[in-house]
């Protein structure tokens, strides 16, 4: 798992990333009438990012119950015995609190969608994501909870050794500026980084 809270926290070296979950239409009725109005309507469903070295990313986003109009995102990352994502799934990593997604307004931004492409133009739904105390697990019949390098580790088998997230116990709510943009089925999730707004994710829809 590289970014289990990609939208929150915006650093892999968080451990941040994305996504699952189902359709918008329960979303929106839970959320009233007023929020399938909305510019983030688009967003809601569920988004899973490429395949990478045995992990990867669901996101779902759906507007929070209380008639806000702000999202709920929920992240998940998923490891799998095989490199390339097939074969069984081994282990599931969350987070055991709810991230909530606030409108803060919308910006066009240049965006490196690759390393090596040139900045391209994104409308950005920009949101401040906050999330009270809260801790990572991960669960699977065959994950074991280790030390390693002194450090406190849930490591699974995989079919080329082990696959290990670190367990940090407890970590401080947050509140953290980012944004969405929907280009077709892609979702890209943008990060506030050193002043700019930089490419956190990518997800495609489910």
């Amino acid at each position: 798992m590289k970014k289990l809270l990609a939208v929150l926290a915006g650093s892999a070296a968080a451990l941040v990333a994305g996504c699952g979950g189902g359709g918008g239409g329960t979303a929106q009725q839970l959320a009233g009438d007023s929020a399938s109005a909305s510019p983030l309507a688009a967003y809601i469903g569920t988004w899973q990012s490429a395949c990478d070295h045995h992990d990867r990313q669901t996101l779902v986003i759906a507007f929070k119950s209380d008639g806000s109009g702000a999202l709920e995102l929920t992240p998940t990352g998923e490891t799998y015995f095989k490199a390339d994502c097939s074969g069984p799934m081994v282990a599931t990593d969350s987070m055991n609190a709810k991230i909530t997604g606030k409108p803060d307004g919308s910006a066009d931004m240049l965006i490196k969608l690759a390393d090596n492409a040139a900045a391209t133009s994104l409308r950005v739904d920009k949101i401040t994501s906050s999330a009270p105390a809260y801790t990572f697990q991960r669960t699977g019949t065959t994950v074991q909870h280790v030390l390693r390098d002194g450090k406190n580790n849930w490591c699974v088998a995989v079919d080329n050794g082990e696959s290990c997230m670190q367990d940090d116990g407890m970590q401080a709510a947050q509140s953290v500026p980012g944004g969405l943009s929907l280009r077709g089925n892609d979702l890209y999730t943008v990060m506030l980084d050193k002043g700019a707004y930089v490419l956190d994710m990518h997800y495609v829809k489910k």
